[in-house]
């Protein structure tokens, strides 16, 4: 029995060649057989795509998800309304008001089969004490019934509860749902990290338990997530409190081909926007694993005298160039 156990344990590297598996990557090693986490990649830029301004009901979007055949977002503070978006355009298509959803500050939306999640933890002072992901049906939502749940938690690290606007590692705008477990990235304001914690995605009263740590070098702010394809793409932003101008510039950071909820144990790529791109990221969706829509939800703030205002829009990412070989594998 205990032999049977140790062999069970022994690390894939003992048997087979571990090293980067990913030809994009500069250290990809072409015999290696088991992807190790170890792969780097050269500084990269991307470019998006403007689709169009937001509907002034849409100034506060704080998610995105695609689901009943189209992206759909949410505002963070006090809505009770999903908004339809055409993805051509960034009009409204269609709006689903829910009835009974009273929320603080809903900062990510996310799914299973069976229900939506709509996250009420946005924390960026680290005093709330009421954090909680509100569970419906989608089925009760397409029916205008609103079946609801709620699921409260409490980070197991978390002490301190003075508040600290911006100022705060205990902040959460984004998460993702997989199988019996919710899984959040937090907003560290002051380490530039994110942390994962993981609770039970079913209602009650729980401690999210600290999983790990990655070091994003900016605030995440979104996750969409491809379950079949071991792939989670991160949204997010840097920030400066001390400079604004020099804050606000949006990156993606990619993650794939990780072993079961250990995210980070696979390959990790950030993708930074054009230098001149400066707007708050607040949501990423996709329907393909290839093609990314984004939306940012209107800042304006005056320092100095100077007025900074980027208005709510949404945009498009083709990220083919990098995603598409490794999707093409899983799909073989």
């Amino acid at each position: 029995m205990f032999l049977g156990l140790l062999i069970v344990a022994t690390p894939p590297c003992h048997a087979q060649v571990c090293g980067c598996t990913d030809p994009l990557a500069t250290n990809y090693d072409a015999e290696a057989t088991v992807n190790d986490g170890s792969c780097k990649y050269a500084q990269t830029t991307i470019k998006a795509e403007s689709l169009g301004l937001l509907d002034s009901l849409m100034e506060g979007t704080s998610s995105l998800l695609f689901w009943n055949n189209g992206y759909w977002t949410f505002n963070d503070h006090y809505d009770q309304c999903l908004y339809f978006i055409d993805s051509s355009n960034a009009n409204i298509l269609n709006t689903l008001c829910i009835n009974g959803l009273i929320s603080k500050d809903v900062e990510e939306i996310s799914q299973d089969s069976l229900y939506l999640y709509f996250g009420d933890l946005g924390n960026n002072r680290g005093n709330r004490r009421d954090l909680r992901i509100l569970r419906i049906s989608k089925k009760s939502l397409l029916n205008q019934i609103f079946a609801m749940d709620t699921i409260a938690f409490s980070y197991e690290d978390q002490t301190d509860f003075t508040s600290r606007p911006q100022a705060t590692d205990f902040d959460c705008e984004a998460f993702i749902v997989a199988d019996d477990s919710i899984y959040l990235f937090t907003k560290q304001w002051v380490a530039a990290k994110t942390t994962v914690y993981s609770l039970p995605k079913t209602p009650g009263t729980h401690v999210a338990r600290r999983r790990e740590t990655h070091n994003v070098k900016g605030l995440i702010t979104g996750a969409a997530y491809m379950p079949e394809y071991q792939l989670i793409v991160l949204c997010g932003y840097d920030y400066d409190k001390k400079n604004i101008f020099s804050a606000l510039h949006p990156f993606l950071y990619l993650l794939y081909d990780f072993k079961e909820d250990r995210f980070f144990s696979g390959n990790k790529r950030r993708l930074d926007f054009k230098s001149n791109a400066k707007n708050q990221v607040e949501g990423i969706a996709t329907s393909n694993g290839l093609d990314y829509y984004i939306t940012n939800e209107h800042f304006r703030t005056t320092v100095m005298g100077i007025t900074v205002n980027l208005p709510a829009r949404m945009q498009y990412l083709d990220l083919r160039k990098y995603l598409l070989r490794y999707l093409n594998k899983k799909r073989q």
